[in-house]
């Protein structure tokens, strides 16, 4: 290996032409706009930003690897909207002309220069929709070179950022040199366009002669002295210092790949084994087969999914009755061929149980725990049962569906497999494997579980725990669709709401009402708890809003009262009352739980 310097104009130019690409064992772009900002400005800073690692791959082997290219127009996840913009990497086939170069390590940072001088980036607003497109903002990169460049920007904090550059919408400013409030932005990429050093003093007369109106002094000053900057750090500057393996040996390669990343931070281990598979598997495109399966499984199953790349190898170390342990280590040539060997059946069975979680009301608000979902492929996997076959009428698939659906649902609510999950994993599988395609065995696993010190099944110690719950958690929103099995959960969004309003609950309220300190207290521990919970669809919930529970429920119907487990008593309803209405509540939540999931329930 050797080192080299390019500029950052150079590097871009280069991965413009397809001179730079991606080898198929790099992970994706994952950088965030904050991220993006902060190395742009330590560039101008001149700040150092690390070495880069380089393949040089010779003609010859240029077709025995499969390569990506840069991403140009970058958005966040293309799960909720139609766009030209680009999540992942798309494929590269060379043209056999150039000195090409693969990005061993560097590629978060290449990608955030050409994304922020060529491209764009497409995030979601907060508080808005997925689905909607006006709540996804296409923007572009931009410098205010107002901004005094020797103060630090105090909204950046601890980072002591002193440029002050973000992504400004596209529909809203595109130009080179925007005005926003009192201040002029200079679109980053347009620095292109001046790659003198002449052309730099040209770019400076331009933009305060043409802007002059806007600028003191001061802010002429600051103009110039951004603008500068900008091009000495771009055009100037040999920022990217490189070093370059020249060995074709591909396992080298992968092995000074996995060094160099694997103390990264931003490196999830997900990258590293997918990477590994990637190099291993010969009929099928590891990347390309486990990507695409993620996404199928988060957008095409009944209800919208949360799932990972990480989920997805976990679940195939289980399934392939591998060592149940999620390291590199266990994702070895012997151990990646067997995945391989086993994929369509894996694939087929994970299927099987995401679809099954989904049509048991569970999606991504409300699966606690994804890894919930790998003994149930691994029983799909092992039985040979379908979906189709648990939705037949037969006693015997009536039986194995409700057994499964306690199973999941206990396991959710009591966080079985939460913190560090593998012996639990490694032990529910041996239960299964010992089923041999037999009746799902959850009272096996419930006792094996429960031998490793885990909180397994319900009963009504469990329920009482559940009841403490609060809002805002998963896990309360779990328990809450519970209470409503004939909601729609794929396509109506549903609020956590107070059914006593906690305005009405504060404790100044309640003195101001007279009542006694006990009470006050009693009330205000209660108040964000399951029992003063419920379900509302947006629209029910704005026409409450903070409205007295006491005058809202007189214009409810019949049914409304059974629907949400409310005592019909209008005694239960007035706010003095409240404690006995949570104590009434309570009874009558922990009753139907008490039906629908202990092992001498028979509802399901």
């Amino acid at each position: 290996m050797y080192d080299q310097r390019v500029t950052i104009s150079e590097a871009v130019h280069h991965i413009q032409n397809e001179d730079y690409l991606l080898p198929a064992i790099q992970r994706e772009i994952v950088w965030e706009r904050d991220q993006i900002t902060d190395l742009f400005d330590s560039v101008l800073q001149g700040y150092p930003i690390g070495t880069f690692l380089y393949w040089d791959i010779r003609d010859e082997n240029r077709d025995e690897y499969k390569m990506y290219g840069f991403i140009k127009d970058y958005i966040t996840t293309t799960k909720y909207i139609n766009t030209n913009a680009q999540s992942r990497n798309s494929e590269v086939v060379p043209d056999g002309a150039g000195d090409l170069k693969l990005i061993l390590d560097g590629q978060q940072r290449l990608s955030s220069f050409y994304i922020g001088l060529k491209g764009t980036y497409t995030y979601k607003q907060d508080y808005k929709w997925y689905r909607n497109e006006d709540a996804w903002n296409k923007s572009r990169l931009y410098l205010n070179i107002t901004s005094n460049p020797e103060e630090e920007l105090s909204e950046d904090g601890d980072r002591q950022s002193r440029y002050d550059f973000a992504f400004l919408p596209m529909d809203q400013y595109d130009e080179r040199v925007v005005t926003r409030g009192d201040d002029l932005w200079f679109r980053a990429g347009a620095i292109l366009n001046y790659p003198k050093n002449e052309d730099q003093e040209d770019l400076v007369f331009e933009v305060k002669d043409q802007y002059a109106d806007h600028l003191d002094r001061e802010r002429e000053r600051n103009v110039g002295r951004n603008l500068r900057a900008l091009w000495r750090a771009i055009h100037d500057k040999a920022y990217i210092t490189y070093f370059e393996e020249k060995e074709q040996n591909i396992d080298r390669v992968l092995d000074i790949f996995i060094r160099t990343n694997d103390g990264g931070t931003q490196l999830q281990k997900s990258d590293l084994l997918l990477s590994i598979a990637t190099a291993n598997w010969e009929k099928y495109d590891a990347r390309e087969e486990l990507t695409s399966f993620v996404d199928y499984l988060n957008t095409q199953l009944p209800s919208t999914n949360n799932y990972d790349k990480d989920f997805l190898l976990k679940s195939c170390l289980v399934l392939s009755d591998l060592p149940v342990r999620y390291r590199v280590g266990q994702f070895n040539r012997e151990n990646v061929s067997k995945i391989e060997n086993e994929w369509e059946s894996i694939r087929t069975a994970i299927k099987a149980a995401a679809t099954l979680v989904n049509q048991f009301g569970i999606d991504e608000n409300t699966l606690t725990s994804r890894n919930a979902v790998i003994p149930l492929a691994y029983y799909f996997k092992n039985s040979g049962l379908t979906v189709d076959h648990l939705q037949q009428n037969a006693e015997e698939y009536h039986q194995t569906k409700q057994a499964m659906k306690k199973w999941l649902l206990t396991t959710l609510l009591n966080g079985t497999l939460s913190g560090n999950s593998d012996t639990v994993l490694r032990t529910i599988r041996d239960e299964l494997s010992k089923a041999d395609g037999e009746q799902f065995p959850l009272q096996e696993i419930n006792e094996a579980v429960e031998g490793l010190n885990k909180v397994v099944g319900f009963n009504e110690e469990i329920a009482e725990n559940v009841l403490e719950n609060e809002k805002g958690g998963k896990r309360t929103f779990l328990a809450l669709t519970l209470l409503y099995p004939e909601n729609d959960w794929g396509s109506v969004q549903y609020h956590q709401d107070h059914i006593f309003p906690t305005s009405k609950l504060e404790e100044e309220n309640l003195r101001d009402r007279g009542l006694p300190e006990s009470k006050i207290a009693e009330f205000t521990e209660e108040r964000d708890k399951l029992a003063n919970l419920q379900l509302l669809t947006e629209n029910e919930n704005e026409t409450k809003q903070d409205e007295s529970f006491q005058d809202w429920v007189r214009n409810q119907n019949e049914g409304f009262y059974q629907r949400h487990f409310i005592p019909e008593d209008p005694e239960y309803h007035k706010l003095e009352n409240f404690g006995q209405f949570v104590t009434e509540r309570r009874k009558r939540i922990k009753r139907h739980l008490l039906s629908m999931l202990s092992s001498a329930g028979s509802e399901a």
